[in-house]
């Protein structure tokens, strides 16, 4: 069987001493029996097979059988019967937990429930024996295994579920019969949670699911209403009997657009065509952190929130959650991906599609509501993005919530299982979309997704686009989340016609729940060499730089962020800083100028801005240090420690919203501690200067304050245009178009390679940010004013933004 079968390993091991293990299968099979062996053996875990003491009391095998075998030819098995050694095992636990501990005599084992998958999906749909044998919910037979152990013995996966000490359910002193019935109940559960989280619920068929949809209370409440309104069947039940038919027709057809109809078959074909094309065109793909979900969310309902940088994110997910033995997930996806042929193939793959926007249609919206529901409601994990689309520049755009408000609501209205979401960071060193960004970003139309745009694509198997790292985040528990705020969710009404004030009630929960995944995404940034590599040249003046200062500015940024591990979640893989230029001139991004007394490293203009989105990914992982060195690095005298903690304390958190980042007021007096000991500063007494000038501690310092300059004058030109306008002459509108217009020109003029300098969408949240925090007051004509704090900002600014930056926002204003 070793030279046939090669197992994989769904999750770990449950931890416990050598020895007090007791494996617990599902059904009795030999085959499910040596696959068990097999991965014992490679995990030098116990051996099935060997003896176990319980108590004073042995037994010969440290396995059994959870269903019996039934009657008949076939023996079907069931659950009607118990296992004769789980009877001698809790027995024996109820004795030793009904007198006194005895010394010298180990405690009682654990029971590990174990779940042996043999072929989740068909190799491809027209095998029928593959189909017919393939994983599936029915209750399986002798006959089915015997058959999978030839048939699909190359894709068998082996997953444990959480250790049940025997001391422990044998404590309450309940009869043997309640004892087994208790034992069997919380073994199935496990046993059922295994194979939800790697094959999800038992699905109806997709006619049946639109009937329940288009048949719920919400979308008939729809149907109705939208019937009444209409003024042709106003006092004639006939007319208002054919329009709520026409309504149900179109709730129909809104269903068959929005549905997913996954198809494991389908599913089995990707994953060795996506595998292939890892193969070809990356380094290497892998995955950190999966071990989370089963140590902290098995048994949850999972919603799967990635940043999103590329249209490879979903796949790229899809397939590793498949290859490590985990439930593949329901992808929502917009309705301009639904193309021909692709939109079936991703429909098959997992993928529900989605309008942009639901307004003006709420019978879409009540069919869409209810079908989300029905998966939270089977237990199925789902995965969307917050951000709503792909980031051009690189941040995490602000999050769209409309989907967390109805998660929120199903949460409110009652599901089965608990919801966890899952943030997920995508890591790329090579971006296959690099060339349509960046003519984006340079003012170009967003190019609509095609058929076309698909085959063309097929020209990306000759490239090589480096290595790619999927990181998973902490998940956060939803119940959890909402208790440590002291909320507490009311079901939404259930009239449709309050469907508008319940939503609302949501819109500031989902509004901070973005926030905190966000902040959780970014938490699980991977720091890659590209990344690094960015941070130090797009911040040189003339995009140009000497090799050992470049490698010597990646070692301090390398240092800073080791040195605050226990404050994040950060992936720092291992590199020195000479190889990562390396690693980034084989990629292609870096131009290399040798010379008698120094190699040079520079860009072209093109890749240069370019760079700053890979700069974007991983601002927010120095931009407090980078914010300390502006405040230090151009002042003439040291600043108090304290002084300088308050002027943090009053920059800091915009800079946080901007970039997705927590806000802890100990991380300000942390940091400054950091960079003491590496030197970029200097702490006398409590005054906090900068080094001496033409020393490489003062360049160093330099480079890292240009981390966040932009961003700062950015926000110098909104202040600015508040401070020397008239009093109330401004509304928002008018102060985003004003400074959206000096930032563009500002770029120009003094060659600034960030195309996120004149975002609107930054300026909007930068003002809004001032008035939510009440720096600048708004009247009841919408007109602005700032505060006398905004007033000390602009006087403090003049040590840090640039004099050039200063004299021509002046001009401007």
């Amino acid at each position: 069987i070793r030279r046939i079968a090669r197992p994989k390993l769904g999750n770990h091991l449950p931890v416990a001493p050598p020895g007090d293990l007791i494996y617990v299968l599902e059904y009795r099979s030999l085959s499910d029996l040596v696959m068990l062996d097999l991965v014992c053996e490679q995990l030098e875990a116990a051996d099935p097979l060997h003896a176990i003491a319980i108590g004073e009391e042995h037994e010969d095998r440290r396995f059994f059988f959870l269903n019996r075998p039934g009657k008949g030819l076939l023996r079907r098995n069931t659950m009607a019967r118990h296992s004769e050694r789980m009877t001698r095992l809790l027995a024996q636990a109820s004795k030793e937990a009904a007198r006194e501990p005895v010394p010298g005599i180990d405690a009682l084992p654990a029971l590990v429930p174990v779940m042996v998958q043999w072929g989740r999906a068909p190799n491809r749909e027209g095998s029928l024996w593959r189909l017919m044998i393939s994983e599936n919910w029915a209750v399986t037979s002798r006959l089915r295994r015997f058959l999978n152990l030839f048939l699909n013995r190359h894709d068998i996966v082996v997953s444990f579920g959480h250790a049940l000490p025997l001391l422990e359910m044998a404590k309450d002193e309940l009869p043997l019969n309640r004892l087994q019935r208790r034992c069997a109940r919380l073994l199935r559960v496990q046993l059922r949670d295994l194979r939800l989280s790697a094959m999800g619920p038992d699905f109806s068929h997709r006619r049946t699911l639109t009937s329940q949809v288009v048949g719920s209370r919400r979308v008939r409440e729809t149907i109705e209403r939208l019937a009444l309104s209409r003024k042709s069947t106003e006092g004639d039940e006939r007319k208002r009997q054919r329009a709520e038919r026409s309504l149900e027709r179109r709730a129909e057809g809104h269903a068959r657009a929005i549905f997913s109809n996954m198809s494991y078959a389908t599913v089995r074909v990707l994953e060795r065509l996506l595998r292939w094309f890892w193969n070809r065109i990356y380094d290497g793909v892998s995955v950190r952190g999966l071990d989370r979900l089963s140590q902290q969310v098995d048994g949850h309902t999972l919603v799967y929130v990635p940043s999103h940088r590329s249209h490879v994110d979903y796949l790229l997910l899809s397939y590793l959650l498949f290859q490590h033995g985990r439930m593949i997930p329901h992808i929502a996806a917009g309705d301009n991906l639904n193309l021909p042929v692709v939109g079936r193939i991703l429909r098959r793959g997992g993928a529900f599609f989605m309008r942009r926007s639901f307004r003006g249609d709420a019978l879409y919206a009540a069919v869409f509501s209810e079908y989300l529901y029905q998966v939270y409601r089977r237990g199925h994990c789902v995965e969307f993005f917050t951000e709503g689309g792909r980031s051009r520049t690189g941040r995490l755009l602000p999050a769209r919530t409309g989907l967390l408000r109805i998660t929120l609501e199903h949460y409110a209205r009652g599901l089965p299982r608990p919801i966890s979401f899952v943030p997920v960071y995508f890591s790329y060193e090579k971006l296959i979309e690099a060339g349509a960004y960046l003519d984006q970003l340079r003012g170009g139309a967003k190019e609509r997704e095609s058929l076309g745009g698909v085959f063309r694509s097929w020209r990306l198997i000759r490239q090589n686009f480096g290595e790619v790292i999927v990181n998973v985040g902490e998940p956060l528990q939803l119940e959890h989340w909402l208790a440590e705020r002291g909320v507490e969710v009311e079901p939404p009404a259930t009239a449709a016609a309050s469907a508008d004030a319940a939503g609302q009630d949501f819109a500031d929960l989902a509004t901070a729940l973005g926030t905190t995944l966000h902040q959780r995404i970014n938490d699980a940034a991977v720091l890659n060499p590209v990344n690094m590599v960015a941070l130090v040249t797009v911040a040189t003046p003339r995009l140009a730089i000497e090799r050992s200062v470049l490698a010597a500015q990646i070692e301090l940024y390398r240092a800073l962020i080791e040195a605050d591990a226990d404050h994040h979640g950060f992936h720092l893989p291992t590199y020195s800083g000479q190889e990562a230029i390396d690693e980034v001139a084989a990629l292609g991004f870096i131009e290399e100028e040798h010379t008698e007394v120094g190699d040079v490293i520079s860009h072209d203009p093109y890749t240069a801005v370019l760079m700053t989105w890979y700069r974007n990914n991983v601002t927010h992982a120095l931009a407090l240090p980078a914010l300390i060195a502006c405040l230090v690095a151009k002042r003439r005298r040291a600043i108090d420690r304290k002084a300088l903690i308050r002027m943090l304390d009053t920059l800091y958190p915009f800079l946080a919203v901007e970039f997705s980042t927590g806000i802890t007021p100990a991380a300000y007096d942390r940091w400054i501690s950091h960079l003491c000991r590496a030197g970029l500063i200097r702490d006398q007494n409590g005054q906090i200067s900068s080094p001496d000038l033409h020393t490489q501690a003062a360049e160093q310092l330099h480079l890292l304050a240009q981390i966040v300059m932009p961003t700062l004058e950015r926000m110098y030109i909104v202040i600015a245009q508040l401070v020397m306008a008239e009093p109330w002459a401004l509304d928002r509108s008018s102060l985003r178009t004003r400074s959206q217009q000096i930032a563009r020109k500002l770029s120009r003029l003094l060659g600034l390679n960030a195309p996120e300098f004149f975002d609107g969408r930054l300026f909007d949240q930068f003002i809004n940010e001032l008035i939510e925090r009440e720096r600048v007051l708004e009247n009841h004509d919408a007109l602005l004013q700032p505060t006398a704090t905004v007033q000390e900002v602009m006087r403090a600014a003049t040590t840090v933004i640039d004099q050039r930056v200063q004299q021509a926002v002046q001009r401007a204003a």
